[in-house]
């Protein structure tokens, strides 16, 4: 009995330490077009992703909840003032497999892996993106996914 307390301190302490280094970048309820076309991001989001370098796109490995790992396309506006950043490329293949529907929340987080890159001698932590969902409750009638 007393290692089965052990063994579920541990791993909440290892939870604990996992949740300490996760940054959530935003969190929101998807709209009618985030579920049909794209995701919108909010714009703040910019400065955690990597560089656009001149470009519009860049590519994002994103790991869900299973650990399964998947590639979006972030884009932004070619022209104009105001970037609108969205999930392009491989979001509506994850909305299907996912089942999201119209109300569903998605949380978008960045989280510091244990291992790292070494420069010159030094560790640096890699950083890696995350996504979770939390569905709605809908009711008996809806249709299923």
């Amino acid at each position: 009995m007393a290692s089965k307390g052990k063994k579920a301190f541990h791993e909440s302490k290892a939870k604990q330490k996992q949740a300490k280094k996760r940054r959530v970048l935003f969190s929101k309820r998807v709209s009618r077009t985030d579920v049909l076309k794209r995701l919108a991001i909010p714009t703040e989001c910019l400065a955690f992703l990597p560089r656009f370098c001149g470009g519009h796109a860049l590519e994002l490995s994103v790991r869900d909840e299973n650990g399964h790992c998947w590639t979006f396309v972030c884009s932004i506006r070619k022209t104009g003032a105001y970037q609108k950043p969205v999930l392009q490329q491989g979001w509506r293949e994850f909305v299907l497999a996912k089942c999201l529907h119209v109300g569903d929340r998605v949380t978008f987080y960045e989280q510091e892996s244990e291992d790292g890159i070494k420069i010159f001698g030094s560790i640096l932590p890699r950083s890696r993106y995350g996504i979770e969902i939390e569905k709605t409750m809908r009711p008996l009638t809806a249709r299923p996914c």
